[in-house]
């Protein structure tokens, strides 16, 4: 099934990088896009590598005076209930190292791909760079830009 916003239809599932899901919470580009586009969707996953990643996007927000202690420690633990299923790092985490040993992608960006392959799913992203690399490695299918 797939839903549709703006110019074109997108799939209802997806895996969730941070770069998406912090925009739920915290006042950034996009943010509205990301809330429609997430709320509408039938299923999101992402690798357990989330949570830490919100976790270091909450702090940066609060040390940068962005947003409270309390806005920050919310969104740190609202993100697994946004999630409809996390897949831990251990079931990823081989093909993640070879996607950034051979692609030249992150680690991290390389869990999310390495689940949106396994899945047969698209990875939603605001990440410019990991929309980019995708580009270059020939993996664009498993990348979607958000907006």
């Amino acid at each position: 099934m797939w839903i549709s916003f703006a110019k074109t239809a997108m799939p209802d599932e997806f895996v969730v990088d941070a770069s998406v899901a912090a925009k739920l919470y915290f006042i950034e580009e996009q943010s509205d896009l990301a809330a429609n586009v997430l709320r509408a969707a039938n299923r999101l996953i992402a690798p357990d590598l989330i949570f830490i990643e919100m976790a270091s996007v909450a702090a940066k927000q609060v040390r940068r005076g962005l947003a409270s202690m309390e806005q920050g420690a919310s969104a740190v633990t609202s993100v697994a209930a946004l999630m409809d299923r996390t897949v831990p790092m251990a079931d990823l985490v081989d093909r993640a190292f070879q996607l950034a040993a051979d692609s030249g992608f992150s680690a991290y960006d390389g869990a999310y791909l390495a689940l949106a392959e396994a899945e047969d799913l698209q990875v939603i992203t605001a990440d410019e760079k990991l929309v980019r690399r995708a580009r270059e490695a020939n993996m664009s299918r498993l990348v979607r830009r958000l907006g």
